[in-house]
């Protein structure tokens, strides 16, 4: 659903969102009887404002504030130096009309305090759909793949190693020539080298899963 909001600047917010609700509540009252226009499109214009403002449901506090019509549903809240306006529409053209009436109506009431309203396009909320897809990395499955074959290439390459010198040790004590203490030497390195290997590659591992 299209949706606007503003922040309008004022030391009187409650002033305003009571005075915004209680016009929309007179239900096209204040309206009165326009003198016929030169165009018809201007007629035409003006007769259909009045039924939509005959429509209007209006609810309001001195802090908030909302007001339905067939155009749409606009919401007020007065916070301590601000009116905060939110307008909502089912298509872009009532959402336009929807603005410029509130805003209209605003920069009129409060034309002595030169009250200016700015309409923005609100950002996504937190657990929205477009808040979920922004913080999405863009081939997050494809970083995901790579990160899994980088692991795995760690473990062939300890693997390898480690066959290497499980290989050398099978050498080492085949060959019974070599003294006992160099047996002892050869196996101590690959317990050694083996330990290393093994915290470096679950330190990677970590690091890995973590990014």
């Amino acid at each position: 659903m299209p949706t606007v909001e503003a922040r309008v600047e004022t030391d009187r917010p409650s002033r305003y969102l009571v005075q915004l609700c209680k016009h929309f509540s007179n239900k096209g009252r204040h309206l009165g009887h326009r003198p016929r226009a030169h165009g018809s499109g201007d007629e035409r214009a003006f007769r259909d404002m009045r039924a939509v403002a005959a429509q209007a449901q209006v609810e309001w506090s001195d802090t908030d504030g909302q007001v339905d019509l067939p155009w749409g549903r606009v919401t007020l809240r007065a916070a301590p130096g601000a009116l905060t306006l939110r307008v909502e529409a089912v298509g872009d053209e009532d959402l336009r009309r929807l603005q410029d009436v509130v805003a209209g109506h605003v920069e009129r009431f409060g034309r002595r305090d030169g009250l200016q309203v700015s309409w923005q396009r609100p950002g996504p909320t937190a657990g929205s759909a477009e808040s979920v897809g922004a913080t999405e990395v863009p081939g997050g499955g494809a970083v995901s793949h790579r990160k899994q074959l980088r692991v795995v290439g760690l473990v062939g390459v300890i693997a390898v190693v480690l066959a290497v010198h499980l290989g050398l040790a099978g050498a080492v004590v085949a060959n019974w020539q070599w003294t006992g203490w160099a047996v002892a030497g050869v196996l101590m390195v690959i317990l050694v080298k083996a330990t290393v290997l093994g915290r470096y590659a679950i330190r990677r591992a970590r690091a890995t899963k973590n990014r």
